[in-house]
């Protein structure tokens, strides 16, 4: 049997270069004067948004995957969202999980929360019961709202086929698409068995209505099983009854008289059709796929099609009025019966609103925020920023996607663009409006000679911001006995009068003398990759990306791939491991080698025995007690991605940052902004 063409994304990605960090602690940055204390976190600037579980209010709520959306006809949404459904409360905008346990697929039956699903796909509401097909478990579910109980109404989870007869002796191939029309019959979109079922809610019985079955996969009008599918998915009942089918494959939107059952084709497309509404003037289609096609368009009655909103070449997240709007892997659809109609944005882990008559597109709930915008607090927008550096004032930030070097008030939350311009990619000295970047990562911040330093991955070089001047320059430096310059800074740390950088490229950590203008290895084997402790050159490092100094004489490392945490005590240059198994990511709090992470990017250490870790891949951050190597985990649930603001552990994304201020609280970077805890 083929396999049906059910979607999945793999995580939001990173920036991919290589992730850096900074710390300004030590004595090119005050350390807090007493043990950081965390209790809560909150926004300092940018807005969060992308890929996660995160119950609140509209924009502030996260999707994993939304793909269908349904509505009691009254204020409430419901979207199935990956493994759960949600609801969405359209008179006070709060999303909430109705069922399902994020992260935990399953075929439970249960009551809220304690029930599981496997990638629930079509939705339908009707007299208090949200009825949906769970299409990897191969069955059809409903949910009674007003309990959130779950029930399993017909089909065996797990097992495939095509047998008609009672609910509980039929059989499914992942089905997606259903319907509900006013007199009891659901209507299934068997998908991988290319037909459509009717589930008959009054007898409970199940039969087909058109199409050949799994081994007949064609474009081919006729009545009942003389018809043929090719992997039926979306479905919507107009008005006078009839049935139209998303049919995927064959890149067609078919129509079904159930009284006759009776099949036309109504449309083909360039692309796939993965969702459909009907409102007052015909139907709508959202379209996936070719050449960036990313569409909903309007199929009039003659069949001509045209586009309502979105680009049929690109891909994207952007509020706005028709052809200029766009969208990433649009879905399911509602039509709310007042020209709106909600749009399960796949591919950007949103809900869109679309005023039909206008063309206006706008996000509804969830977001993705890229961007480049000044602004205070929540209104700037930054593109996957990669370092950070902070004094008593002012927090510097690498803005990696924007090619820029950006400051935040740390009293005001105001962001300025410091140096470079967004979207304006070089290597260009001079006064800071005219200097270029090129995806700038690690910084590190000498207060007090008023200097900001840039690691340049791509461009291979360490800039130099003189902040009392407004210049920016590139670093130079005469390479030591043996070594032959940088292939990949990314992460920055200084000590005295020494900067360090950590070369993801070359697996190594690096000192630049400032006075002497001498480069020369510190730790680690040039271009070879490795976990070995040691001195110097003996030791091995795999793809170092965040550096730390606790201005007592130590360096700590994110050596990122092999995922550990390394300190190099600088008078001898000796490497150890202080927390995590060399090459075995995983999550576990404990002392040293007992404790786990999964691939840390960066660090950030003050005098005081404490260590800060973004441990990326594991959607936390991580303290480390330097006086006894324990690791515990201070913000963020590793098994649950997504922003959620307010008392720790709070949640994060992919954390790729983190710097102490000098106050003592905790800057991280997560989903395209900067959060503080304190």
């Amino acid at each position: 049997m083929m396999a049906s063409t059910r979607r999945r994304f793999g995580p939001l990605a990173l920036w991919v270069a290589c992730m850096a960090a900074c710390s300004s602690s030590g004595p090119h940055g005050a350390p807090p004067t007493q043990p950081p204390r965390l209790t809560r976190l909150d926004l300092l600037a940018g807005q969060p948004g992308g890929r996660g579980w995160v119950d609140g209010m509209l924009v502030a709520a996260h999707f994993q995957e939304p793909w269908e959306v349904a509505s009691d006809g009254a204020n409430t949404l419901y979207v199935a969202d990956s493994n759960v459904v949600r609801a969405i409360d359209r008179a006070t905008g709060m999303v909430t999980t109705l069922a399902g346990s994020y992260g935990h697929p399953g075929n439970s039956d249960g009551v809220g929360t304690q029930a599981t699903f496997s990638l629930p796909s079509g939705l339908a509401f009707a007299g208090g019961v949200l009825y949906l097909s769970d299409t990897e478990n191969d069955i059809i579910r409903q949910v009674v709202v007003a309990s959130g109980a779950v029930t399993t109404i017909a089909g065996t989870p797990g097992q495939r086929g095509t047998t008609d007869g009672t609910a509980a002796g039929a059989l499914f191939g992942e089905p997606e698409g259903i319907a509900l029309d006013g007199t009891g019959n659901l209507y299934i979109s068997d998908t991988d068995n290319n037909t459509i079922r009717v589930l008959d809610l009054n007898t409970g019985m199940v039969s087909t209505l058109a199409g050949g079955g799994p081994n007949v996969s064609a474009l081919t009008d006729g009545v009942g099983t003389a018809a043929a599918f090719y992997k039926p998915k979306a479905m919507r009942i107009d008005a006078a009854g009839n049935l139209y089918v998303a049919d995927s494959f064959n890149t067609a939107v078919r129509k079904v008289v159930p009284g006759t059952s009776t099949v036309s084709t109504v449309a083909t497309f360039p692309s796939v059709p993965q969702g459909l509404a009907v409102d007052g003037n015909g139907l709508l289609v959202s379209l996936q796929g070719v050449g960036g096609d990313n569409r909903i368009v309007r199929v009039s009655s003659d069949g001509t099609i045209s586009t309502v909103a979105g680009s049929s070449t690109a891909a994207g997240f952007v509020d706005g009025v028709g052809a200029d709007a766009r969208l990433n892997s649009p879905a399911g659809m509602y039509d709310d019966g007042s020209g709106n109609v909600y749009v399960a944005d796949a591919g950007n882990f949103a809900l869109r609103k679309v005023a039909v008559a206008s063309a206006t597109v706008t996000t509804y709930a969830g977001a993705i925020s890229l961007g480049s915008s000044d602004g205070t607090g929540s209104q700037a927008r930054f593109s996957a920023p990669q370092g950070l550096a902070v004094d008593d004032t002012t927090v510097y930030v690498a803005d990696t996607g924007n090619d820029t070097i950006r400051t935040i008030e740390l009293a005001t939350g105001k962001v300025t663009t410091l140096a470079g311009a967004a979207a304006q990619t070089g290597h260009v000295d001079g006064p800071l409006a005219s200097a270029r970047f090129d995806a700038p990562l690690g910084l590190a911040l000498d207060t007090g000679a008023h200097m900001l330093y840039v690691a340049e991955t791509l461009n291979r070089v360490v800039r130099r911001i003189d902040l009392g001047k407004g210049l920016v320059s590139t670093l130079s430096y005469t390479n030591g006995p043996g070594f032959d310059g940088l292939d990949g800074p990314s992460g920055l740390a200084l000590d005295g009068s020494r900067l360090f950088v950590a070369d993801a490229a070359d697996d190594d950590v690096v000192e630049i003398d400032l006075q002497s203008g001498q480069i020369s290895l510190l730790a680690g084997q040039f271009g070879t990759p490795g976990t070995g402790d040691g001195t110097g050159a003996s030791a091995a490092f795999y793809t170092p990306t965040g550096l730390a100094s606790d201005g007592l004489g130590n360096l700590y490392v994110a050596d990122n791939q092999a995922s550990t945490v390394r300190k190099i005590a600088l008078a001898s240059a000796t490497v150890s491991t202080i927390a995590g198994m060399p090459n075995m990511a995983g999550y576990a709090d404990g002392v040293g080698a007992a404790a786990s992470l999964a691939q840390p990017y960066a660090a950030t250490a003050n005098d005081l025995g404490d260590l800060f870790v973004a441990d990326t891949n594991n959607n936390v951050v991580r303290h480390v007690e330097l006086s006894s190597d324990a690791v515990t985990t201070v913000i963020g649930s590793h098994a649950v991605p997504g922003v959620s603001l307010g008392p720790l552990p709070a949640q994060l994304t992919l954390p790729s940052v983190v710097a102490l201020t000098p106050a003592g609280s905790l800057l991280v970077v997560s989903e395209n902004s900067v959060l503080i805890a304190h």
